[in-house]
């Protein structure tokens, strides 16, 4: 018995209720979570444990764990186990979005990553997106940002190769891309335009925000234009939905 049974010994399941079980066990958890039973920490315990909590299935568990996930009361964090949410952080969209301005606002640490980077000729959407022909050379950059040392956003960015050469070399000596971009003359740049969704991740998005692919992710498709109106970057940000709401600023 873990330490949680002990502290709500009167919260148990009820079969033949007329409620399944697992929706009783996610009831049961959120109502503890709800009353911070879960400590400082706020790990949950494994599903292992828990099935030996309710005497159920890890398959029964493992459903009512999902659906905590699913309306953001907790993440799962591959390797680590489960924890509480602590509240997702507002996160601005506005003419000039920045990941550390946003981070900063709410006094957390920020850091980013290149992931990869390579010269590719662009696609017709991309291509649009930037105002140049399909099949120009651009530079495709994958990042990520965590907060905390906890992945928030997931980007992959496209930038005219012809305008920015040598993009991820100058970036990769820069602390963000802001600066990097300050080295071929772009000293400001705003968004033109941003475009919100929701879906459940990829594979490989789920994998880069270390979630389960049952919980749902925000995208921001988005263009960044430089003083003149001209477009300098195309991206698609993923977003984790427990871990950040998107505050859309007016006029936007």
């Amino acid at each position: 018995m873990t330490s949680n049974e002990t502290a709500t010994p009167t919260l148990a399941v009820e079969r033949g209720a007329g409620v399944a079980v697992w929706r009783q066990i996610e009831q049961i958890l959120s109502a503890e979570i709800t009353a911070k039973s879960f400590g400082e920490e706020g790990r949950l315990p494994s599903e292992a444990e828990l099935a030996r909590r309710f005497d159920v299935n890890r398959h029964t568990v493992r459903r009512a764990m999902l659906r905590l996930a699913a309306t953001g009361l907790v993440s799962v964090e591959q390797g680590r186990g489960t924890f509480v949410q602590p509240g997702a952080i507002d996160y601005q969209i506005g003419r000039r979005t920045r990941f550390t301005e946003n981070l900063r606002r709410h006094n957390q640490s920020s850091a980013g990553v290149v992931l990869s980077s390579a010269k590719i000729k662009a696609d017709p959407v991309a291509a649009k997106a930037l105002g140049i022909r399909a099949g120009t050379l651009v530079y495709e950059v994958e990042t990520r940002h965590d907060s905390e040392d906890v992945p928030l956003t997931y980007a992959r960015s496209w930038y005219p190769a012809m305008r920015f050469a040598d993009f991820p070399a100058v970036l990769a000596g820069k602390p963000g891309v802001s600066e990097a971009l300050a080295e071929f003359g772009v000293t400001d740049y705003t968004r033109k335009w941003s475009r919100i969704g929701c879906v459940l991740p990829s594979s490989e998005v789920a994998r880069r925000l270390q979630i389960n692919r049952q919980q749902p992710v925000m995208w921001v498709e988005s263009v960044d234009v430089d003083e003149a109106g001209v477009p300098i970057k195309y991206g698609i940000t993923h977003f984790a939905a427990d871990r950040v709401q998107l505050l859309v600023e007016d006029g936007v």
